[in-house]
C-alpha cells in the first residue's frame, strides 16, 4: 500500500472514531462495534430499494431495484434475451448475458455520428457518460454500462435507451452493482 493509502485510512480511522466517541452522555446505546459495522456497508444505498430475482428470466442472479413507492415495476425479457427492467419513469436498465466488455463498449461508442461521448467516471467495470447531439442546445443524456462477472458467466448492465437525469442513472448505477449470483460456484 501506498503512503497516501495509508494516511488516507487512518485519517477516516480517526475521524469515525471521534464521531463513534461523540455525541451526548445520555446516550444509551450499548452495541459493539462488531453489531454497528455492517451498517456501515452499502446498506445505505439500497433505502427505498427491494431485492428482484431474475432466475423466472433465465439469470441465476438477484439485484436491488426501487421498491413499489418509486412507481411501478416491470421486468421483462426483450426480444435480444436480454432482461428489461423499469420502475416509474425515472429508472431503466437492461442485464444482457454474454455481453461486451467496457473497452469494447467504449469503441462502440467512440464510433456515434450523431453523439458527442463525454466520460463522467471511467474503469475498467464501469463508464458512466453524457450523450449530447453535435451543435444542438437539446438536454443531454445520461447513461452507464458495467460489467459483472457471475458464475464465470460476464454479464453487461446499462441503462435504457432513454433520456434520463444524471441523479438517476446514478441510483441506477447502485441497482446495476448489487448485481451477484443467487447460488454463486
Amino acid at each position: 500500500m501506498n503512503m497516501k493509502k495509508l494516511q488516507f485510512i487512518g485519517a477516516l480511522v480517526i475521524a469515525v472514531s471521534f464521531v463513534a466517541c461523540g455525541g451526548d452522555a445520555k446516550s444509551t446505546d450499548t452495541s459493539s462495534p462488531e453489531t454497528t459495522e455492517p451498517a456501515e456497508t452499502k446498506v445505505e444505498d439500497y433505502k427505498g430499494m427491494e431485492l428482484a430475482n431474475l432466475s423466472d428470466y433465465g439469470v441465476d442472479g438477484s439485484l436491488q431495484i426501487p421498491d413499489k413507492s418509486k412507481g411501478p415495476q416491470k421486468i421483462q425479457t426483450s426480444s435480444i434475451e436480454s432482461i428489461e427492467i423499469m420502475v416509474g419513469n425515472a429508472f431503466g436498465i437492461e442485464v444482457i448475458p454474454f455481453g461486451q466488455t467496457v473497452a469494447e463498449k467504449k469503441t462502440e461508442l467512440d464510433g456515434d455520428l450523431v453523439y458527442r461521448i463525454e466520460y463522467i467516471e471511467e474503469t475498467p467495470e464501469k463508464l458512466l457518460y453524457k450523450k449530447t447531439i453535435k451543435d444542438s442546445d437539446i438536454d443531454p443524456e445520461f447513461h452507464f454500462y458495467l460489467t459483472k462477472n457471475l458464475n464465470g458467466e460476464l454479464f453487461s448492465v446499462q441503462s435504457l435507451n432513454k433520456v434520463y437525469k444524471q441523479k438517476w442513472v446514478e441510483k441506477m448505477i447502485v441497482s446495476a452493482e448489487s448485481l451477484t449470483a443467487n447460488n454463486p460456484a
